[in-house]
């Protein structure tokens, strides 16, 4: 597949990046699972950069390389592809951590101050960060600390983006 670089009527410069997804998964990939770069067609990118631009209408879905030479911002291209890999990293160690287990029999982790429990509730399993509890059950307690990994995840890259403005 051609890269749209040589395209007429493409901007180049001035996109802004929407989101960064990881295609990634905790079991090993096939050709299948990757994207293909939209700008310059490199085939095999796990981390998509989803750009738009205010004179388009659609979105384009891009590499690390070509995110950051359209946004004029190479590092903060890097900076959005690393903390998704630390993600894809601190979440394939996520369940085999050691749990501790509450008087109560429930099992809890602290992490970086902060106390992170699974509780549960009949047959289903919730959790609680702190002693904020999260609005869902889940049918196994796997589920219920992966839901609790991606609550914890949300708060400390919301927290860190509110202390960097």
């Amino acid at each position: 597949m051609n890269g749209r670089w040589d395209q007429k009527g493409l901007p180049h410069k001035g996109w802004s990046c929407d989101d960064v997804i990881d295609l990634g998964s905790d079991e090993a990939m096939d050709d299948s699972d990757y994207a293909t770069c939209k700008m310059c067609g490199q085939e095999r990118v796990r981390y998509v950069h989803v750009m738009s631009h205010p004179d388009l209408s659609e979105s384009i879905s891009v590499g690390c390389i070509c995110a950051g030479k359209m946004n004029g911002d190479y590092e903060g291209a890097k900076r959005r592809e690393t903390t998704l890999k630390n993600k894809a990293a601190r979440k394939a160690k996520w369940l085999s951590r050691k749990w501790r287990t509450s008087m109560k029999g429930n099992p809890f982790i602290n992490v970086d101050g902060q106390n992170l429990g699974i509780h549960k509730s009949k047959t289903r399993w919730g959790y609680r960060i702190g002693k904020n509890f999260g609005p869902d059950l889940y049918p196994t307690v796997d589920e219920a600390k992966l839901a609790l990994f991606e609550a914890y995840w949300q708060k400390i890259n919301s927290d860190d983006q509110e202390n960097s403005n």
